[in-house]
Order: structure tokens, then sequence, then C-alpha cells
């Protein structure tokens, strides 16, 4: 696969079929990497992915007409004397996934770029993230896309699966490169917002 070949895209709502299909398999060839389970995320109809999709920017990565990744981010919140608030400072990265056969192409770090670039759009200056301790391929590729440990971590209990142990990773985003050592830019591309 050509990383030049790739485009990555926010998806829209109309694309739900595609991010459960991606978020299914992702679920089943790495449960011990995702807060969530397959057998959960199964279970949601297509009001409910249509619904997350257009709360939140989700991104596939396109390959000859065909999804090749995701990810997506939200802004964080943090409790105020008002309720919750959505400072534009901070924004999470979740739900990051490649297929075994598309990992080491490049794409990771394409939709880690989205993600970042979305993120400064929205006057961000860091992107945070868990990483679960068992998984140290992905540690090493966030390090070489730019994040580092914060010193944080937590045991993330899943009812319908073992606990998760993670560690989380920060990257300041502000006026820093976002294409990793090796990594190709490409744009992302947004649609226009559309409510289903």
């Amino acid at each position: 696969m050509q990383v030049s070949d790739v485009q990555i895209r926010r998806a829209h709502p109309d694309e739900w079929a595609a991010v459960r299909d991606v978020r299914l398999a992702a679920l089943a060839n790495a449960p011990d990497a995702f807060a969530s389970t397959l057998a959960r995320e199964r279970d949601r109809d297509e009001a409910e992915w249509r619904s997350r999709i257009a709360l939140i920017p989700w991104f596939l990565a396109w390959h000859e007409g065909r999804p090749a990744g995701l990810v997506a981010a939200f802004p964080v919140t943090h409790p105020g004397p008002a309720g919750p608030a959505h400072p534009a400072g901070e924004w999470h990265l979740v739900s990051m996934w490649v297929p075994p056969g598309v990992r080491g192409s490049g794409v990771a770090g394409l939709l880690v770029t989205a993600v970042v670039e979305h993120a400064r759009a929205a006057g961000a200056g860091r992107v945070t993230l868990w990483v679960a301790t068992g998984n140290p391929r992905a540690a090493v590729f966030y390090r070489r896309m730019g994040f580092q440990p914060t010193g944080r971590r937590q045991v993330y209990d899943r009812a319908d699966a073992a606990d998760l142990d993670e560690e989380e990773l920060a990257r300041d985003v502000a006026g820093a490169s976002t294409a990793g050592p090796g990594h190709a830019r490409a744009a992302a591309t947004s649609q226009p917002q559309r409510r289903p």
C-alpha cells in the first residue's frame, strides 16, 4: 500500500456502517487495547452509530474505496462552577486502529495527524491519549509521533472484560509539526457537519 494513495476523511453520519465495521474489526483484533468491548459495540443500532459520529469527529483512512483505519477524538471537559466546560485547550484521541496488514505503512501516522490538525484548528494546545501498558508497539508508535508520558496511569474497569491498565501520553500541538518522522503528510478533509 502506498501511503500517497490513502485519503483521510472525517466520517459523516451516513458512513455509520463503515465506521461500525472498522470499529468492530478493531475490537475483535485487539480486545485488550480498547476500553470498550466487541459485545458492547456490536449491540449498538444505526441510530446510536449515527449519533456518535455526529457528536465527535471520527476519521477514516480510505484506500481504493475501502476503509483502512479509524480514529476519533473529543474535547476534554473539566468540571467548572457552572457545570462541564469544554476548553479548546485539550483534545483526547481514542479508538485508534489500523488492520494488521496496514501497520507500518504510514496510515496510522496520517490518522494521528488528522486528529492533531483538527485539535489545532479548534485552538487546542495539546492532545492526550491512553495506551494499554500491554501494547508496547502502540506506545513506541505514539512516541515517534511526538507523544510523551505524563506520569498518569489508570486501571480502567471493564465490566464485561478484564480491567485495562493504561498510561497517559500527551503531545503539544500548537505550532508543532504534525507528521512524525518518516511519515508522509496528507491533508485531512472535513465534510460539512450535517445533522441526521
